[in-house]
C-alpha cells in the first residue's frame, strides 16, 4: 500500500517527471474520517489554478472524485497510519514547522488522506500547482495534523502548507520549500553540508553541497534562488561553471555521483 513513498533517498518518490502520470500528496489525519462533505463544499466555490472542479463524485464516507480541466482528482480514505519510520527523518529535519506546535503529536495519527492526481498535460510545475491547491484546500480541514509529500519525503504543519500554497501559486513563482526539500547537515569542521530531494519529479538532477561555511537558513534561501532561476528562469548549471556565493567565495559546479548513492548522478557544489 505505501510501496510509493518508499525510495531510497529520503524516503523520496522523486523521478523523472512523467507526463500525464500519477502524483500524490498524503494528509496524515488525528482521527478515522475525513469531513467530505465539507471540502466538496468548498471545492464547489474555488478555483483550482484558475479553474472551477467538474464531474464530483463521492462513494461513501472513503472516497471522492473530480476533474480540473485535464486533470482528474481522487481523494482516498486509508483507514491506517503512515508507517512510523518513515516519519523520523521528515519529521526531525522539518525546517518550516511551527516551533511553539509539537511535532511529536503527529506520530498519533490515525489514518490518513491520499490525493491523487493523474491525466494533465500540463508542465511539471503546472501540474504540481494544481496538486498543491487541492491538497491545501483539503489540509485546511478540521482533524489534519500534517501534508506529506512524498516526492520529497517532506513533512509541512497544515497551517504552513495552506498559507504557502496560498501566496506562492503562480508559475512564476512556485511554492518550491512545498515541493523540494533542502535538508542541511553538520560536518566535523563544523562547515555546513546540504542536499536536495525531489528535482527529479521537476526535470532537474538533484543538487548536493558537501561542505560551506555559511548558516543552515542562509544557505537554503541562496539556494533556493538558485532553484527559482532552474525553473523559471531555463538557468543550467553546466559542469565547470563558477557560482558565486554570499560569503564572497565562488563554487565550482561538478556534474558527478552522489556522496550517498554513487549510482546516482547530481550536481555538486563544491566551494
Amino acid at each position: 500500500m505505501f510501496d510509493y513513498f518508499k525510495k531510497a533517498r529520503a524516503g523520496s518518490t522523486g523521478g523523472r517527471p512523467d507526463p500525464g502520470g500519477p502524483i500524490t500528496g498524503a494528509l496524515l489525519l488525528e482521527g478515522d474520517s475525513f469531513p467530505f462533505d465539507g471540502f466538496l463544499e468548498q471545492l464547489a466555490g474555488a478555483r483550482v489554478a484558475g479553474r472551477p472542479a467538474s464531474d464530483v463524485g463521492r462513494e461513501g464516507g472513503a472516497l471522492a472524485s473530480f476533474r480540473v480541466g485535464d486533470e482528474s482528482f481522487a481523494l482516498s480514505l486509508m483507514p491506517v497510519p503512515h508507517p512510523p519510520g518513515d516519519l523520523e527523518g521528515p519529521l526531525a529535519t522539518s525546517w518550516m514547522w511551527p516551533e511553539d506546535v509539537s511535532r511529536e503529536d503527529v506520530r498519533r495519527h490515525r489514518s490518513q488522506l491520499l490525493v491523487a492526481m493523474t491525466g494533465g498535460a500540463g508542465d511539471p510545475v503546472r501540474r504540481r500547482l494544481a496538486l498543491t491547491a487541492v491538497t491545501a484546500l483539503a489540509a485546511g480541514q478540521p482533524g489534519v495534523m500534517a501534508v506529506y509529500w512524498p516526492e520529497a519525503a517532506l513533512i509541512h504543519h497544515p497551517s504552513v502548507f495552506v498559507e504557502m500554497a496560498g501566496a506562492m501559486a503562480s508559475p512564476d513563482a512556485p511554492p518550491l520549500p512545498l515541493w523540494v526539500d533542502l535538508r542541511t547537515f553538520p560536518n566535523r569542521d563544523e562547515s555546513i553540508g546540504l542536499f536536495t530531494t525531489g528535482l527529479p519529479a521537476l526535470g532537474h538532477k538533484e543538487i548536493e553541497i558537501p561542505g560551506i561555511d555559511m548558516e543552515p537558513g542562509e544557505l537554503r534561501e541562496w539556494l533556493l534562488n538558485i532553484l527559482h532561476d532552474l525553473l523559471e528562469r531555463s538557468l543550467v548549471l553546466e559542469h565547470g561553471q563558477i557560482l558565486g556565493l554570499p560569503t564572497g567565495r565562488k563554487a565550482r559546479i561538478v556534474h558527478g555521483p552522489s556522496m550517498f548513492d554513487p549510482s546516482e548522478g547530481v550536481i555538486r557544489l563544491e566551494p
